[in-house]
């Protein structure tokens, strides 16, 4: 007789586990159904726009005639905007029998705390659109250190056709 009455208890909490474990499933049943849903939404959404020929954006762009002084400018002027100093610059033309444009790289090192820094590239993107940047890596020599050392690699676009 006193077995039966852990037994009884052993019973209920299962019964109520079990419960929990049902309505914990069903929940995560209804989040799959919803994202499904969305999924399908959204690969119709994609589907219709495919089929109704939906407006490309016009991917020629303006490119400027080649200048090779034309990119030490503009990085000389944000370079002034920005109060920021570069001692050495160095410029590749890259051969591009390819490519529908020229690609006019430019590798620096500046140091400087990084918010000069910034707008030093923004400037340089507001003087001369066609420059983007390829890739920054910073260092500081210690931990305490506020200004950063940058090796910045930046490219410039220029029209193919006004090259020789």
């Amino acid at each position: 007789m006193q077995t039966q009455p852990v037994a009884l208890s052993a019973a209920m909490v299962a019964c109520v586990l079990c419960a929990g474990a049902l309505a914990l499933y069903m929940q995560q049943a209804h989040g799959v159904e919803e994202t499904e849903a969305e999924w399908r939404k959204l690969n119709q959404q994609s589907k219709e726009l495919g089929r109704a020929g939906a407006p490309v954006a016009d991917t020629k762009l303006s490119l400027s005639a080649f200048d090779n002084t034309q990119f030490l400018e503009a990085l000389k002027g944000a370079a002034e905007s920005a109060k920021l100093t570069f001692d050495e610059v160095s410029f590749v033309l890259d051969p591009s029998a390819n490519q529908p444009y020229l690609r006019y790289r430019a590798t620096l090192t500046v140091t400087s705390q990084y918010p000069t820094i910034r707008k030093f590239l923004d400037q340089v993107k507001i003087k001369q659109p066609e420059i983007s940047l390829d890739s920054i890596l910073c260092t500081r020599d210690d931990i305490a250190t506020v200004d950063l050392t940058c090796d910045l690699a930046l490219s410039a676009f220029y029209r193919k056709d006004a090259h020789g």
